[in-house]
């Protein structure tokens, strides 16, 4: 499962939850992957908190690296 459809599931549990709309969010996901893509491009750029962390445990171009091949997956 790709991060695009694991987010864009979640969305559409939480919606699923408070609209009472159909159960089937295994039909439903579909509709909110648009949604799924900007809230992980949203993600590219860390907050400055994410940032220092980024400082002791890795680096901000893999951080954006990884947020850059979630949305490229198919």
């Amino acid at each position: 499962m790709t991060m695009i459809e694991r987010v864009a599931r979640a969305l559409a549990e939480v919606d699923n939850e408070i609209a009472a709309k159909d159960d089937d969010v295994g039909i439903m996901w579909h509709e909110w992957v648009p949604f799924a893509r900007a809230a992980i491009a949203a993600m590219r750029e860390p907050t400055e908190t994410m940032r220092k962390l980024c400082w002791f445990h890795g680096s901000l171009e893999h951080w954006q690296a990884m947020i850059d091949a979630a949305l490229e997956e198919k």
